[in-house]
């Protein structure tokens, strides 16, 4: 929460004293503060911080080759899923890359990282796509993940 909060403090300061920013740079800021700071709650087990930046009628999908296959629908039901994700014994973290902006929606290089049960390093990468609504993550589009 105290990252969302900093987030958002930079994000202020920079409306007020923009330094050569122009509006629409400013306004682009907003999805990767709102989908940088979820994912902090993401690495940290927030299932609270994260619900807040979700829509109330969010989906999360995940594309298979050609088809897109809902996971969940509703900020109440992902809630609860990522509920049951976090109670696994493996300890999953993200960091997010390779942003582009292109007005609802926002493209990025997803890396998780955790240990093997025998103690190895793994990693895989995803492209993910956000749509954001109201300020809110509205859908989450998953592609097939790499092993790195």
């Amino acid at each position: 929460m105290k990252s969302l909060f900093l987030a958002l403090a930079l994000f202020l300061g920079a409306c007020a004293n923009p330094v050569g920013k122009s509006t629409s740079e400013q306004v682009e800021l907003i999805p990767k503060i709102v989908i940088s700071a979820h994912m902090d709650a993401f690495n940290k087990g927030d299932v609270a911080g994260m619900s807040k930046m979700h829509h109330p009628n969010i989906e999360w999908l995940n594309i298979e080759g050609s088809e897109i296959k809902l996971q969940v629908s509703g900020r109440a039901a992902l809630a609860k899923s990522m509920e049951t994700y976090f109670q696994s014994p493996t300890r999953v973290t993200g960091t997010l890359t390779n942003w582009t902006l292109d007005d609802n929606f926002v493209s990025v290089l997803e890396t998780v990282r955790w240990k093997s049960e025998k103690g190895y390093a793994k990693s895989q990468s995803a492209l993910t796509v956000y749509q954001m609504e109201d300020n809110l993550i509205r859908r989450v589009w998953y592609y097939p993940a790499a092993d790195k």
